[in-house]
């Protein structure tokens, strides 16, 4: 999969864009001042993790692995574009057939409840749909967090199953549900158009 432009995606209230070197502090500070809020819904980190050397690493692999067309990773900023409030993440990008992506964020503490990552999440998914041509996008989340499971739902994702021991979170196997959004519109755009049944992959009603 080819990448497009990389994305600068503003708004009144934040900038969302691939992260630079020169915002590794930023993104170093972003994780050390939310640890503790995201340590019980994350996977657990080394020590390493929250240090400059790693923050760099992490950024120019984001952009790598976004020149490859294998994931698109944006920081999210406050308006003044060297703010670090948050993340999102389209991982295991994938063409023919499937055409799509999983999706992951988070969001500073001090930014909760604003609906702030609604909007985020509503601007990039509509980019990534459109400059990706996904089919699908999956994202999944604890069954204990309300906050995700109605975030989730509020952008049109739906459920479509649980899975047990699912992925090892603060060093527990936990359970997760499983959802995702679809695009009802979408059409072959590349070589493997032929393959797809009348360019859409919908056959006619009878």
């Amino acid at each position: 999969m080819t990448a497009p432009a990389a994305p600068v995606l503003r708004h009144t209230q934040f900038i969302v864009r691939l992260g630079e070197p020169g915002d590794a502090e930023g993104l170093r500070t972003y994780l050390l001042a939310n640890r503790s809020a995201f340590a019980p819904v994350e996977p657990r980190r080394p020590e390493n993790f929250y240090s400059l050397e790693f923050c760099l690493m992490r950024l120019a692999l984001n952009r790598s692995h976004y020149q490859e067309g294998r994931s698109v990773s944006m920081l999210v900023f406050e308006p003044d574009n060297r703010t670090v409030i948050g993340t999102i993440n389209f991982t295991n990008l994938v063409g023919y057939p499937y055409h799509g992506a999983t999706l992951g964020y988070s969001l500073a503490q001090t930014h909760w409840g604003r609906g702030l990552m609604r909007e985020a999440l509503t601007l990039t998914l509509a980019w990534i749909f459109e400059s990706h041509n996904l089919h699908r996008v999956t994202a999944n989340h604890l069954p204990d967090n309300e906050r995700s499971a109605r975030l989730l739902a509020r952008l049109g994702f739906r459920r479509e199953g649980y899975a047990p021991d699912y992925l090892l979170i603060d060093g527990v196997w936990r359970d997760h549900v499983l959802t995702a959004l679809t695009s009802d519109t979408w059409t072959a755009r590349d070589t493997s158009a032929e393959l797809v049944w009348q360019g859409t992959g919908r056959p006619s009603p009878i």
